[in-house]
């Protein structure tokens, strides 16, 4: 299919239009699979961050000698504060048979504890490995979230209040569902070498547009965020 290149003020992104959603899933995988080959070739550690929805079904195209690398860590963008298999991110990969990095958290441990560590691993891992590759699989929500960046439409200085810090990772109480989240932060995302994203379905389609030609704030939208980033982004897309 044609690809389209759009160029934003900081950075590009790359949209790739797909026929439908199987199409989109298979073309996103294969470009991650050449992503995660010349990142290992290369010599340097990686670490590769999953987001759920339709990002999940890439791993089933992804081989398994490439996930289970040495060099490679693999990490969850963002966690539902819970260790409900159904409900926890890193459960539900780690079922699909992915050396995960377990993010559950303990029966003792408060919200605001599990940030901190969620924050302390992505931080070490960061310092440690200062010429890594950091590669992240990226969806939307029809809401327009990206990660565990909840939209807070009603509340920008709310929104600046939990995001906007000087951490990798935060934990609060927002829009999303399960509302206590875990999250990679905007400064985290600025650390990330490249983006692959898949973003399917029409319920969508309003927030993507506004977010591909930029006319609503972050805070309404949090994947306005991706122009502030300087990663190389693909989206693959049936919209």
């Amino acid at each position: 299919m044609k690809k389209e290149r759009q160029n934003l003020d900081k950075t590009a992104f790359e949209i790739k239009k797909c026929v439908d959603v199987e199409t989109a899933i298979s073309d996103a995988a294969a470009m991650l699979i050449a992503t995660l080959k010349e990142a290992q070739n290369s010599g340097q550690k990686v670490l590769l961050l999953l987001s759920g929805g339709s990002n999940l079904k890439l791993l089933a195209n992804i081989p398994g000698e490439l996930l289970h690398h040495e060099a490679l860590t693999i990490y969850v963008f963002d966690e539902r504060f819970s260790s409900e298999p159904s409900l926890n991110n890193s459960l539900q990969i780690q079922a699909l048979g992915v050396p995960i990095t377990l993010t559950v958290p303990t029966k003792t441990e408060t919200l605001s504890a599990f940030a901190h560590r969620f924050n302390q691993v992505l931080t070490e891992w960061l310092t440690t490995n200062q010429q890594g590759v950091v590669i992240a699989t990226l969806g939307m929500g029809p809401d327009g979230h990206i990660a565990g960046i909840s939209p807070f439409p009603e509340d920008p200085n709310r929104f600046a209040e939990i995001f906007n810090q000087d951490q990798m990772a935060v934990g609060y109480i927002g829009n999303l569902q399960p509302p206590e989240r875990v999250t990679v932060t905007p400064k985290f995302l600025k650390r990330i070498t490249t983006i692959i994203g898949v973003i399917t379905g029409q319920n969508k389609q309003e927030a993507w547009q506004a977010v591909t030609q930029k006319t609503t704030p972050i805070h309404v939208h949090p994947a306005q965020l991706l122009h502030e980033l300087k990663a190389k982004m693909l989206f693959f897309t049936d919209l």
